[in-house]
């Protein structure tokens, strides 16, 4: 098949962009696939090697939505895609499907989270964006309704990733603390995700301030305000603020919990890979209660004192021991992940090309 894959965000190692590359490097030999994209990081590209004459389009989205919509249908119609698969936050991606109109090629549009920025946008495009699409995706059951307004049913597509990648590895555990000079007496607080409101960074400062900086240390990986982060550090001492890498699983290895203390989430992501990295998650009670595919989660309302409680529970030697024994769900193995999509791609085109014969 011929596949369009339009990322309304820029493409870097985020939600959004590293579920499209994981989508990729399982289908791209036996598809043609190309991406849209606001802009490409080269930390991402690395990651997934391009086949099979994929193109990436570069093409800013909100400088000028006339011309992006002129630019992409030109993109759209010149390829004669099969699937044009449009991933976002919002009814914005009502933009997409009217670079769509008039194309045969399936069209999708798929929201991965729970609130917008634009929401008056969102409000305006609605009735264009549930009219006009073939099928409609969501992260999860959550993002779906909030998007749709149970004005449309929705398919859940799961968020796979390669697992393999976040097996515990004791040599990268290792060696990531050794490099961080980070002792193993030490209980390694990890997180992981964009610097901003969303992912909800100063609950971590609120909780240092409680527990002892001689027993815990809290290493952060993100991009977005990481400047504005580091400036409320009171204690230099017990945090070490990263910016993204491609190497996320060697990390997840060398902590000893996982803390994700979002104010919202379509899904969750990175608490989904901390499971599969035998980790114990802790997670803020707003996040879709899919992300738990192990016994290793706890939900917590974003209340400092029960954070700190559930966090002084376990002693190092638990937090390893755990790590050996941590059943977990394979339902986000990107190879059957990928298999499934890919029978839903299939299965919808041909129903759309019949019904228009």
């Amino acid at each position: 098949m011929k596949i369009l894959e339009i990322c309304t965000v820029d493409f870097s190692l985020t939600g959004i962009p590293v579920h499209i590359r994981n989508y990729y490097n399982e289908l791209k030999k036996n598809n043609k696939i190309d991406i849209v994209a606001k802009s490409f990081d080269d930390k991402i590209l690395k990651t997934m090697p391009l086949e099979n004459e994929t193109t990436l389009y570069e093409l800013p989205r909100t400088k000028n939505p006339i011309s992006y919509i002129s630019k992409l249908r030109k993109i759209v119609t010149k390829n004669n895609y099969d699937v044009v698969h449009i991933h976002g936050n919002s009814s914005t991606m009502a933009l997409e499907l009217l670079a769509c109109r008039n194309s045969s090629a399936l069209t999708i549009v798929h929201t991965h989270n729970t609130e917008y920025k634009a929401k008056i946008l969102n409000i305006l495009l609605k009735p264009y964006l549930i009219r006009h699409a073939d099928l409609y995706f969501a992260a999860s059951t959550e993002a779906g309704e909030k998007l749709y307004d149970n004005k449309k049913e929705f398919v859940v597509i799961k968020n796979g990733i390669d697992v393999s990648n976040f097996e515990f590895n004791l040599d990268d555990r290792l060696s990531v603390r050794k490099n961080l000079n980070i002792t193993d007496d030490k209980i390694i607080l990890g997180h992981v995700g964009t610097f901003n409101e969303q992912k909800n960074q100063d609950f971590l400062l609120k909780l240092a301030k409680r527990l002892n900086p001689k027993k815990y240390h809290f290493v952060l990986i993100g991009d977005g305000e990481r400047e504005e982060f580091v400036s409320k550090i009171v204690n230099k001492e017990m945090f070490t603020v990263l910016k993204t890498t491609d190497k996320i699983g060697k990390f997840y290895s060398a902590f000893d919990m996982f803390l994700f203390p979002s104010n919202w989430e379509g899904l969750g992501m990175a608490a989904v890979e901390a499971q599969y990295a035998a980790l114990q998650t802790i997670v803020s009670d707003r996040i879709p209660r899919t992300v738990k595919i192990s016994d290793n989660i706890k939900f917590l309302p974003l209340k400092v004192d029960e954070w700190v409680k559930e966090i002084e529970k376990y002693s190092k030697e638990n937090l390893l021991n755990s790590r050996e024994n941590n059943l977990i769900s394979p339902e986000y193995d990107i190879k059957n992940c990928a298999k499934n999509l890919m029978e839903l791609y299939v299965k919808e085109y041909n129903a759309k090309n019949k019904k228009n014969i």
